[in-house]
């Protein structure tokens, strides 16, 4: 046990299975998809930094051409952090003993040394700069595109990322929340959110609402990542991205996006569309605040372990879909 500053008494471990599938052990694989690990505007160029990413280390940068790289931190030689080094010319210089990396992941020099066997390398996982946040993808190739708004085009967006931050709680499991229409009523009173329409595709989770209150559309790529348009009944149109990376087992760290159409913030005028969007950071962050007391005590049951009744449907559906999605190791474990 241990004792926090303030509290009187003693402080319990997290149980065993906190922020994952209750009575499921982690065989060390995530799911295969786009994670962001940061806001774009917090990588500048010439720095490296490094990220907990699938229960272990990477690092992030840029290449010569202000691209995102991303790769895993520890050094083959020793296990030094990367993240401690810097660029040179280019090349990613361990603080420990100066083997250089090149953006490709092959050792480009070591000191004193004429031959460099090939199989001194780290590894770089697909990576991506968009909706002002950088991604990587947990595989060797990415197996579909980065996320897209429903129903507008990226280039008729106005949008603001944010970091909400660190999570005590498996984002798919968050995610869930999506097809848990029962919740969506109870928990964020939401008028008629039972859908017309959802459909499960490999990568991608489609929903369609329909009320007299609203429209939404909805897409989950990956199993961790929301995107939704949403129209009032005054013909007011919400848009919002959400999700998260995949951390280690039990943890996540959540971004989100909100936006409007361009036409929209140019009719407003820079101040008042500033102000427009803020209003919908809150409303985010509210969705957020009325969640996390649940999800952060949750002993999920996930798959074959909830009692399950007529309108958990489609949570029943999204539970197996999970169950069969397609997982990978991260490369240097």
């Amino acid at each position: 046990m241990s004792e926090r500053i303030g509290e009187t008494g003693p402080v319990l471990p997290r149980p065993a299975y906190a922020g994952r599938e209750y009575r499921r052990d982690h065989d060390g694989t995530y799911l295969k998809n786009w994670n962001p690990l940061m806001l774009a505007e917090e990588l500048p160029a010439g720095k490296i930094i490094g990220r907990d990413f699938l229960g272990t280390r990477v690092i992030v940068y840029r290449n010569a051409e202000g691209q995102p790289v991303v790769q895993s931190a520890y050094c083959p030689h020793v296990g030094a952090d990367l993240s401690e080094g810097c660029l040179v010319d280019g090349a990613v210089r361990c603080a420990y003993h100066h083997w250089k990396f090149g953006p490709d992941g092959q050792c480009v020099d070591i000191p004193g040394e004429t031959h460099i066997p090939r199989a001194v390398r780290i590894y770089s996982y697909p990576a991506a700069e968009r909706w002002g946040m950088i991604w990587a993808f947990n595989g060797e190739e990415p197996l579909f595109g980065l996320p897209e708004f429903p129903n507008i085009a990226e280039e008729d967006v106005f949008y603001r990322a944010f970091h909400r931050g660190l999570r005590p709680i498996e984002g798919w499991i968050g995610s869930s929340n999506l097809v848990d229409f029962q919740h969506l009523k109870t928990v964020h009173n939401i008028p008629d959110p039972n859908p017309t329409k959802v459909d499960f595709g490999d990568y991608l989770i489609v929903v369609r609402q329909e009320s007299e209150a609203r429209t939404a559309d909805t897409q989950l790529y990956g199993g961790t990542w929301l995107t939704a348009r949403t129209e009032l009944a005054d013909g007011t149109e919400r848009f919002f991205m959400a999700g998260s990376s995949q951390v280690a087992p039990g943890w996540s760290d959540a971004y989100f996006v909100v936006a409007m159409r361009r036409s929209q913030a140019e009719a407003l005028g820079t101040e008042a569309a500033e102000a427009e969007l803020q209003k919908r950071v809150d409303y985010v962050h509210k969705l957020y605040a009325e969640d996390e007391p649940i999800l952060f005590s949750l002993r999920f049951r996930g798959y074959g372990k909830s009692a399950l009744i007529r309108t958990d449907k489609y949570f029943g559906q999204f539970l197996r879909y999970i169950e069969r999605y397609p997982r990978s190791a991260p490369f240097d474990v």
